[in-house]
């Protein structure tokens, strides 16, 4: 189709290339998938959706696309979902301030990103269309956990009252993290226990980074080790998680810095665990509740000291029946900052 007027103006349209732009554009799409609508009529497409595997769980939309006489017709959204049942995967999408609007509608959940550097003036977002089959099927350890520094040893642990303090906190973080990565940083967000308001929770903030490839650590570990975080936990087996932590004297508050490739479902659950806390009381205060039984349990069986596995492991079989709840509720648009 490289040659087909109607694909070629589709293609501009998604991409702002045109000319020899546009031929090398074209050169370089051997590697991606391709779905069309055809016109009715005979001709050539009248809407098209360019998308690449990223992982075995997620595929991105590079390029989508409707001739604007057929705007507003559905396409475009019927487009997104025969990606995602041809694939299996979870959806992934970068766009700008003129096309969220659509993906927020279409069943993403979208989060601030780093500005691409062609446009440095316009917002950007991370765009991720759930897989409700992914985030109900935990994909395994596959015993790839490696401590690095060793183990953690037993600390006392502690469950306290909300504090005002953790919103400023994770900005101090979000704020080092960007600098530190730039344009490389997909998505930062505040997730966990004290992302939600009025929720008892250990004093450690969490926050995902969303990363490209977390297996490529050359490219990110450095930069943010010279920010202050050191590595604390491989997981390459486990959706390629990472753990990093603020390094000793660093200035930087407690924090557990998880990072995971675009479109992990763990994102996708931490994050529909957080929103359904932050709108349903019962559950979470239920919740806090829980973590302060689990706490006292861990440390009276420790003699005041315990592991946070341990602590995780108590807590397991609420979190387990809350997400049967969540996530067989219908996924609406979620949008994360």
């Amino acid at each position: 189709m490289a040659q087909d007027p109607g694909f070629r103006a589709l293609l501009t349209s998604a991409s702002d290339a045109t000319g020899d732009a546009l031929d090398t554009l074209i050169r370089g799409l051997g590697n991606m998938a391709l779905l069309v609508v055809p016109d009715e009529r005979g001709g050539g497409p009248v809407a098209l959706a360019l998308y690449r595997r990223l992982d075995c769980v997620a595929v991105q939309i590079e390029y989508l696309a409707v001739h604007q006489a057929h705007r507003h017709s559905g396409m475009a959204t019927a487009l997104v979902h025969r990606v995602q049942a041809d694939t299996g995967a979870m959806v992934v999408a970068c766009t700008d301030d003129d096309a969220v609007g659509f993906y927020r509608a279409a069943g993403f959940h979208t989060s601030d990103s780093a500005p691409d550097p062609r446009w440095p003036a316009r917002r950007r977002y991370l765009c991720v269309l759930p897989r409700m089959a992914l985030l109900r099927d935990l994909e395994a350890d596959d015993g790839s956990l490696a401590w690095v520094d060793g183990p953690p040893t037993p600390q006392p642990v502690r469950v306290v009252a909300p504090s005002p303090a953790w919103a400023p906190q994770y900005a101090a973080l979000a704020e080092r993290l960007g600098d530190a990565l730039g344009t490389s940083a997909l998505a930062i967000e505040h997730l966990g226990s004290t992302s939600v308001h009025g929720l008892d929770a250990k004093p450690v903030i969490d926050v995902v980074l969303t990363l490209q490839d977390p297996d490529s650590e050359a490219l990110y570990l450095p930069l943010l080790e010279a920010a202050g975080f050191v590595l604390r936990l491989r997981e390459p087996g486990w959706y390629r998680h990472r753990l990093l932590v603020p390094s000793a004297g660093s200035g930087l508050p407690a924090a557990n810095i998880h990072v995971f490739a675009p479109g992990s479902p763990e994102t996708s659950r931490m994050i529909a665990f957080r929103d359904w806390l932050r709108t349903h009381h019962a559950d979470r205060d239920a919740y806090g509740r829980i973590k302060r039984a689990a706490a006292a349990q861990i440390n009276d069986a420790g003699g005041g000291a315990g592991l946070v596995t341990d602590y995780n492991a108590a807590k397991e079989p609420f979190i387990r029946g809350l997400y049967e709840q969540i996530l067989h509720e219908p996924w609406g648009p979620r949008t994360t900052a």
